[in-house]
């Protein structure tokens, strides 16, 4: 069981689905839920002037793509600039609803995102993620 999730979508039922789903998988303790990319940002900006041992890091990301204010490349971008040091402590999986096929090719071939899951999550998706041995590996390293 992961520690901690964070979801970020600025779509309330996504949110209330994907706890609901996560719950029922009993796939993490806790879910940091925001509603755009610039609070997430915020949030590991927080977290980085703690110190290591007070830091609550997200294991997994959930990183919808398309929401107002800031989404989700904007996110991608200014992590990958201001938090390399969270890198190797976060998985980042998109769970959005667009279906144009540049998008998922390119949230595929980024190198921060570790998964592309088309709205909404659901059960088998949560399974998936468990068999999966690439983020067994991350899990356990």
């Amino acid at each position: 069981m992961l520690e901690m999730v964070m979801s970020v979508d600025d779509d309330s039922m996504v949110q209330m689905i994907s706890e609901i789903i996560m719950s029922d998988e009993d796939f993490c303790d806790s879910i940091v839920k925001l509603e755009d990319g610039k609070l997430a940002l915020e949030y590991f900006e927080e977290q980085s002037k703690l110190p290591l041992e007070k830091q609550k890091i997200p294991e997994l990301v959930f990183l919808d793509i398309n929401m107002p204010v800031f989404n989700g490349w904007d996110f991608l971008n200014q992590y990958d600039k201001d938090f390399k040091k969270f890198h190797n402590r976060t998985k980042i999986i998109v769970l959005t609803s667009g279906v144009d096929p540049e998008t998922e090719i390119k949230a595929i071939e980024h190198p921060l995102i570790f998964k592309y899951i088309t709205k909404p999550l659901e059960h088998r998706h949560i399974a998936e993620l468990k068999e999966d041995p690439l983020f067994n590996s991350f899990l356990n390293s």
